[in-house]
């Protein structure tokens, strides 16, 4: 059972993706749990320290894993689809300022963040690939470190202003995404793969 400090966290943290950190007041937080502010600080020394919370909480248990429960029995191509269908849905209802907020005003926080989503996401990515080749959905002369490197910081740095990897309307272009998908799927699939995804891959 979760606890009152854990709901307060999954909440702020949804408001965050949704509106930003410096839009969310702790007022916002309280009104949308239904208790006090005063609850709240119970918790956390303030609003700094509830986003550092935040943000360790996201790290152990991040929006989407490879290795979740949900997603982990599944066979490698539908592994890759259920992620498919989880940036979708996150592009629908994500907030760019929660990124530049975090950015501006929390930049230690933030590049802690960062690489370590970044370097779980790299290995996840990988294991998917091994599981694939395992299953002889995946060829097994791809070359698994470029292709999961590749795919992870791609993912994790389109949305990123200093170096433009995509353009705004790219990145919540659904259609854009599911074209990548299918590039991604067609270059390391094997015959029995592609098959397969073809008449999974929506």
């Amino acid at each position: 059972m979760k606890n009152q400090r854990t709901d307060i966290i999954e909440v702020c943290w949804e408001l965050f993706f949704q509106f930003g950190i410096k839009s969310v007041s702790m007022d916002d937080i309280s009104s949308k749990l239904g208790i006090s502010k005063k609850t709240i600080y119970q918790h956390f020394k303030n609003k700094s320290d509830l986003v550092e919370q935040a943000l360790e909480w996201q790290i152990n248990h991040p929006r989407f894993s490879f290795q979740s429960e949900e997603v982990s029995h599944l066979n490698a191509i539908d592994q890759y689809i259920a992620f498919y269908k989880f940036v979708i849905s996150q592009i629908e209802n994500s907030c760019d300022s929660m990124r530049y907020d975090l950015r501006k005003y929390y930049p230690k926080l933030w590049h802690k963040f960062h690489r370590t989503n970044l370097s779980r996401f790299q290995t996840e990515l990988a294991q998917n690939l091994e599981q694939g080749i395992k299953e002889g959905l995946f060829r097994p002369e791809i070359n698994i470190e470029w292709i999961s490197k590749t795919m992870a910081r791609f993912y994790l740095n389109m949305a990123e202003t200093d170096n433009v990897i995509l353009e705004k309307e790219d990145i919540s272009n659904i259609e854009f995404h599911k074209e990548l998908g299918i590039y991604h799927l067609h270059g390391v699939c094997t015959n029995k793969g592609i098959e397969y995804f073809k008449n999974n891959f929506k």
